[in-house]
């Protein structure tokens, strides 16, 4: 169902009621004026003859007749347009003398006699000479209005509106008022429904709508300014005869749907948006705009490029000089080098914008853009090109995150469907262990325990060095005590860590409780990791040693021992995936253990860092410090440098 502000019927019959009402409220409103300088509203009702319709009517009149006389009518042709039943008005006119000048026939009823005094600089005498006089001199005109009024004219016109106005009396208030709330009602819905068509919630701009604002103003302006004329000239010179005043109704109508019309298409273009684009004036001044940002960064390229490329500069003077001493022109010359130099010395700033983009390409910044608006046409080629580069080494480098991607699931699950027939394998190995086997059996499960419990650990890691790469791990940071933590995961190792005749010694600040804003779970399962490692890697009859401190941002974890291998290897590269510390991997160990510590540090908004000096192989964790009760919030790691 159309909205009622898209249908189309309600419109136009809204636009028919704004023309209506408009013209309806405003005669309305007119009248009552009127009738209220004639009394119809008091108890004193004025005859026609006393109001002002009748005396300004008589005015025009007596204007008419000192005019036409002053401009040389003859007094016997100015007499015979007002006898002979032509018109209600008669008149006899005295000069600046005193003397009757022109004598009209009288009624044989006079309903009003009134006169007026006209002042004149040129005086036209009985005779008809001329004469200037420096004070202006007065003619009279004695004027006589019928009783009753017979003839056509502008007092029968006016006549019937005051009996008009007399007949409707106070009617003419709920005419007003009712006509007010109309035109109202309906201009408030033609704003709304203004751009709003058929189905659409979109703004459809039509005809008048597509104008240039500023051509459309104009044109608005010159008609509305042509028919104003037109109303004025016919409501104030000139007999009002019907025809007249309906010329000057119609001009009314005219100008009241010029305005709703202009109202209509400003409304549609506001909410159309972006209306000042639709205006001839607009892209001038845009291109104005344009020319002179042109000029003005033509001028500061060669500003900012005079530091770069002065030897461009000097040998250009020099050049202009050698012109000047050889030249009669030299005026000429010097404005034509200057604006040379300042082209050269923009060219020049150009390629130096072209020479940062390629150094800042070759450095690996890939959202570094080239500003090719206001470059020459060659320049802007290259620069273009160096951009096409760094879209596609960026997408190059989305298809390498995706190729990981996939590669990522595809372990994730490879390593679901391996886990199944595994812990069948293992399930029955341990059946086949409480059998009461002998001899070189006994070895082969051993064996076969062993080696299925060791790839069951590797597809364990594989899945969470899947799931930490990826983050789908859930965690969840609280105020952690890490002296504590660090403690719990050293004595659940505490047997390993003799087996492998190491020590682990704890360095933590006395009497001093060490809060860290980490997921529990997780921060175990890194250190868990990390001491494992050193179990696997460490030089038997050493230390392990475990540093905690912290500052006012950050507490720090660091993990030192001493490598049973020899360590000849990039810190970055042992953190990569299936990378061990010994190249002839003789021990167990996924290399997973160093990569999934550091995905898991990272899901709590830490850093793991790495270093390697000759065998010392050292790890430290550094995440954000916690205080009771409420953590305070992330600050920025790598700005902060390791502690020792």
């Amino acid at each position: 169902m159309t909205k009622v502000t898209h249908n189309l019927g309600i419109k136009v019959t809204c636009i028919f009621l704004v023309m209506i009402t408009g013209i309806t409220a405003f005669f309305s409103i007119v009248g009552i004026l009127f009738a209220g300088e004639s009394g119809i509203f008091s108890d004193q009702k004025k005859s026609y003859y006393d109001t002002p319709w009748c005396e300004n009517t008589t005015y025009s009149y007596s204007d008419n007749v000192v005019r036409w006389y002053i401009d040389g009518a003859e007094p016997e042709e100015i007499a015979s347009i007002f006898s002979n039943g032509k018109t209600n008005f008669a008149f006899e006119l005295y000069d600046y003398n005193g003397n009757l000048v022109i004598k009209s026939e009288l009624p044989e009823k006079i309903g009003l006699t009134t006169s007026y005094s006209f002042y004149y600089n040129d005086a036209r005498d009985i005779s008809g000479e001329y004469t200037y006089f420096d004070n202006a001199v007065a003619y009279t005109v004695v004027g006589y209005v019928a009783d009753p009024l017979s003839a056509p004219d502008n007092y029968w016109l006016s006549y019937r509106l005051y009996n008009l106005t007399m007949s409707l009396g106070y009617w003419l208030f709920l005419i007003a008022l009712v006509s007010l709330f109309i035109l109202a009602a309906s201009f408030i819905y033609l704003l709304c429904a203004a751009g709003h068509r058929g189905e659409s919630e979109e703004i459809i701009l039509n005809v008048q709508d597509r104008i240039p604002l500023d051509i459309y103003l104009l044109l608005w302006f010159g008609i509305t300014s042509l028919t104003m004329g037109i109303v004025s000239g016919g409501a104030y010179y000139g007999d009002l005869d019907v025809s007249r005043m309906m010329a000057v109704f119609f001009g009314f109508f005219i100008l009241e749907a010029l305005l709703l019309a202009l109202i209509m298409t400003m409304s549609t273009r506001l909410k159309k948006g972006g209306w000042w684009r639709n205006a001839l004036s607009y892209y001038v001044v845009k291109f104005l705009w344009q020319v002179c940002k042109a000029i003005l960064s033509t001028i500061g390229d060669a500003i900012h490029a005079l530091p770069s490329t002065w030897k461009v500069a000097v040998g250009w003077l020099v050049v202009s000089s050698i012109y000047l001493t050889s030249t009669y022109a030299a005026g000429v010359v010097m404005i034509l080098n200057f604006v040379l130099l300042i082209v050269f010395c923009s060219i020049a700033a150009q390629w130096q914008k072209l020479s940062r983009a390629s150094k800042q390409l070759s450095a690996g910044n890939l959202e570094y853009k080239v500003d090719t608006r206001r470059m020459f046409r060659s320049f802007r080629q290259h620069g273009e090109d160096l951009n096409n580069i760094s879209e596609g080494i960026a997408i190059a480098l989305n298809q390498k995150m995706k190729s990981e991607r996939l590669r990522t699931e595809l372990i994730t699950n490879v390593s679901h469907d391996i886990k199944t027939p595994l812990t069948s394998i293992i399930n029955y190995v341990d059946l086949l262990k409480k059998e009461e086997l002998t001899g070189q059996a006994s070895v082969y499960i051993e064996v076969l325990d062993r080696q299925s419990r060791r790839l069951k650990k590797l597809t364990e890691d594989l899945v969470e060095a899947s799931k930490a790469s990826t983050g789908n791990i859930h965690c969840s940071l609280a105020c952690t005590d890490i002296v504590e933590l660090v403690q719990q995961a050293v004595g659940e190792y505490e047997e390993k860590l003799a087996a492998s005749q190491l020590e682990a010694v704890i360095n933590a600040p006395e009497n001093e409780i060490v809060y860290g804003l980490v997921d529990g779970n997780l921060m175990w399962r890194v250190l868990s990791n990390l001491l494992s490692n050193a179990c696997k890697y460490s030089q038997p009859n050493t230390r392990v040693y475990i540093q905690i401190k912290q500052n006012a941002d950050l507490v720090f974890i660091t993990v030192k021992n001493i490598s049973r291998d020899q360590l000849n290897i990039d810190p970055d590269e042992l953190m990569e995936r299936f990378v061990r510390g010994d190249s002839s991997r003789s021990t167990e160990g996924s290399g997973l253990g160093l990569n999934i510590a550091r995905s898991l540090v990272e899901l709590q908004k830490g850093k793991f860092f790495l270093s390697i000096d000759g065998d010392l192989f050292k790890a430290q964790i550094r995440f954000a410090r916690a205080s009771l009760p409420e953590a305070p919030t992330q600050p920025n790691l790598e700005e902060t440098t390791a502690e020792n």
